[in-house]
């Protein structure tokens, strides 16, 4: 039993620990130098990123290819940058969350509880997986489009005999590097610099959400073992007292990581939310006028930048619609279990359960906007309007 529980926590807990290690947010490593290096770096590389892509629009604005591009990748890079530096300063409710979970894997004591807690682990694996393998593909694909233009227009320079090599970059940043008098022949470490710069990119942005989801589930997972055992106390015949006073302890214990959680993500969550409405837009609109064009390449990469968008703002709806569920079924679990059966001074305990139940735990954004279903459903509205105006724009 041991030796799958520790099988187990490390299914939870592995592809997290890979994508929040390398920038020094993990939850559960030692906060030391190098970690705070690591993350200092990762923040550092980013930001020129960002400042580049800035320089590279105010040098060329004829582009507009290349200076949506930048929107993509600039919106992408702060919000990655946000979401390092915020799991770093705010890192105390994520610390608190992972310790309980480790502490919780210790704890299980039967094989239906393992199979709850393993579903839930896969469905974490599978929210965060899916959103940053999104985003690896596209940062592929930005590098490789690159790559072939750079190889088409070296082709045509040849023909027409002119004298000259073409740089284009998986990052927009030609005429900065130009600026710069970077000479030609470190085209080959420039590209690789960059291609690095939009994975860990990737892993900032969607790296962190994918932490977050894995931690979010598992509480989820928390819960629904919490309401399987409020549907077995009734059959319980000794100490029952005492068993419902430490269940009526861990639904406040888990009211509380839920609280943390939220504190955590949530102002981080409003900049998401505003970014994810923008990059809908612009790569919708980007799509629609490469569709007009007939470029192939542009529709596959604008295709795949917006169902990373998508599948990112989904995902966080998804897992905010579904906590709320699930924390609002711990009331009703105790609810539904014979609890008429017990003693009338232990039955006016549910009254309490109930009351601590029937206040609803929500994933908000700024404090303010409730994130679930619905809200994805605004959201898609919205940007549907605003690309619809812009798609108008296009034909006139």
């Amino acid at each position: 039993m041991r030796i799958q529980l520790k099988k187990d926590m490390a299914y939870a807990m592995t592809p997290m620990k890979i994508l929040s290690w390398p920038v020094g947010t993990w939850p559960l490593q030692e906060y030391n130098v190098a970690s705070a290096s690591r993350c200092i770096f990762a923040i550092s590389f980013l930001l020129l990123m960002v400042i580049m892509v800035h320089v590279e629009m105010y040098l060329d604005r004829s582009d507009s290819e290349k200076n949506l591009d930048a929107v993509v990748m600039i919106s992408c890079g702060i919000l990655a940058v946000l979401k390092m530096a915020w799991f770093r300063v705010r890192s105390a409710g994520l610390v608190f969350n992972f310790t309980s979970a480790v502490k919780d894997y210790n704890e299980l004591d039967s094989d239906e509880k393992r199979a709850i807690m393993r579903r839930h682990a896969y469905m974490g694996r599978v929210a965060g997986t899916s959103v940053i393998l999104f985003a690896y593909f596209s940062a592929t694909l930005f590098a490789t489009v690159s790559m072939l233009a750079s190889d088409e227009e070296e082709t045509s320079l040849n023909a027409n005999e002119t004298k000259g090599k073409s740089t284009n970059y998986p990052v927009p940043s030609e005429c900065a590097l130009q600026v710069l008098h970077v000479p030609d022949k470190l085209f080959l470490l420039i590209f690789i610099l960059e291609y690095l710069m939009l994975l860990v990119t990737s892993n900032g942005n969607l790296g962190s959400d994918a932490v977050f989801f894995g931690i979010t589930f598992h509480l989820c997972g928390q819960a629904e073992l919490l309401k399987l055992d409020f549907t077995k106390i009734v059959n319980e015949e000794e100490n029952t007292a005492k068993r419902i006073d430490a269940l009526i302890k861990r639904h406040r214990h888990l009211l509380k990581l839920s609280e943390q959680l939220n504190d955590v993500i949530s102002s981080v969550l409003i900049v998401q939310l505003f970014s994810s409405c923008l990059l809908i837009c612009t790569t919708g609109f980007q799509f629609i006028f490469s569709l007009s064009e007939l470029d192939g390449v542009m529709m596959i990469k604008t295709f795949m930048v917006m169902s990373t968008c998508l599948s990112q703002l989904f995902a966080y709806s998804y897992v905010g619609d579904y906590l709320t569920v699930q924390m609002e079924g711990i009331g009703y679990s105790f609810y539904s279990s014979s609890w008429y059966d017990l003693p009338r001074y232990l039955s006016r305990d549910i009254v309490l359960i109930l009351l601590r139940s029937q206040r609803p735990v929500h994933l908000t954004a700024g404090k303010f906007i409730v994130v679930n279903m619905e809200s994805y459903m605004s959201i898609m509205k919205t940007s549907m309007s605003y690309l619809s105006v812009l798609r108008v724009m296009i034909t006139t």
